[in-house]
C-alpha cells in the first residue's frame, strides 16, 4: 500500500511539471549571429520554467513554456527608462541534443547552438568568453583607458575601463571600474559593473566622429559615450556632445 501511495506522489509531481528535465528545450543556448559573429548573446531554459537572457541588457526573460511545437517566452524589456512587460511566441522549427532552431511568422528564423555553462557576465575575468572568434577577425586585444574625471559631490571620479574586442572587430565587452574620491566620510568608495561596447559613427557636431558607448549588463549603471581618438576616450553627454567646461573630462590608454 505504501508503496502504492509513493508511485501516485511521483506520479502527481512528474506531471504537475511542464519542464522536465527530459525536455530537449532545457538547457543554455547560444544565438549564432551571422552578421555580428563576435557577440555572444542567446537566452537559458531551465527545468522549472524560468529563463534568464544571456549577454542581453535590454531583454530579461524571466519564464517559458512549451505547447505543443511552440515556445513561449515572457519578461521584461528595459529601456529609456521604462520597463514593459512582454510574452513572445515562437515555433520551435527544431530541436536536437547540439542545436535549436526557432521561427516566427514563417519568415524569421533564429540558430542557436547549445553550450554546458551559462556564461557569467559579472565575472570581470571571464568576459573575453562573451565573445567569438570567427575568420578575419585579428587577434583579441585587451586595451586599459584611465583618468580622474569631476564630479559633483566628490573631489573627482576615478575611472578605469576595460575593453575586450577582436583587432577588426568594431564591437567588444568591458569592465568598467569608477572610484568616488572622499565619497563616504572622507573615504574613497568603488564599484564595478561589466556590459557591451559598441561602435557608433557620427555626433552632432562632426558626422565622421567615432563614438564608443558602454552599455551595461546590470541596467542600473548609465549608458556611457565616450568620443574615441587615439589612445584617447573623451566623455559626451547624453545627445552625444562634448561637455562644455575648462575640465578635464578625458581618459587616456595605458600600456
Amino acid at each position: 500500500m505504501k508503496k502504492t501511495v509513493l508511485l501516485l506522489v511521483m506520479f502527481f509531481l512528474a506531471g504537475c511539471n511542464p519542464h522536465k528535465q527530459e525536455d530537449p528545450l532545457v538547457g543554455h543556448w547560444i544565438e549564432l549571429m551571422p552578421v555580428n559573429k563576435h557577440i555572444v548573446q542567446g537566452i537559458s531554459l531551465y527545468p522549472d520554467g524560468t529563463a534568464a537572457s544571456i549577454g542581453m541588457a535590454t531583454l530579461s526573460y524571466e519564464k517559458w513554456t512549451r505547447k505543443d511545437k511552440q515556445l513561449i517566452l515572457e519578461g521584461k524589456s528595459i529601456g529609456n527608462g521604462q520597463t514593459i512587460a512582454f510574452s513572445e511566441t515562437f515555433d520551435i522549427v527544431s530541436v536536437s541534443a547540439d542545436t535549436l532552431q526557432l521561427g516566427k511568422f514563417g519568415q524569421y528564423c533564429a540558430d542557436y547552438y547549445r553550450v554546458g555553462e551559462r556564461p557569467d557576465l559579472k565575472d570581470a575575468a571571464s568576459l573575453p568568453n562573451l565573445l567569438q572568434k570567427f575568420e578575419g577577425c585579428g587577434d583579441l586585444q585587451k586595451r586599459v583607458f584611465t583618468g580622474t574625471l569631476p564630479a559633483a559631490s566628490c573631489p573627482g571620479i576615478v575611472y578605469q575601463i576595460t575593453l575586450y574586442n577582436y583587432k577588426n572587430s568594431g564591437d567588444g565587452v568591458f569592465n568598467a571600474k569608477l572610484t568616488y574620491l572622499e565619497a563616504e566620510n572622507g573615504k574613497d568608495t568603488s564599484f564595478e559593473f561589466n556590459g557591451r561596447q559598441y561602435t557608433l559613427k557620427g555626433t552632432p557636431e562632426d558626422k565622421n566622429a567615432t563614438v564608443l558607448q558602454f552599455v551595461p549588463f546590470n541596467n542600473k549603471s548609465d549608458t556611457m559615450n565616450f568620443l574615441y581618438q587615439e589612445q584617447k576616450l573623451i566623455m559626451l553627454d547624453k545627445n552625444m556632445n562634448k561637455i562644455q567646461s575648462s575640465l578635464n573630462y578625458s581618459l587616456t590608454e595605458t600600456k
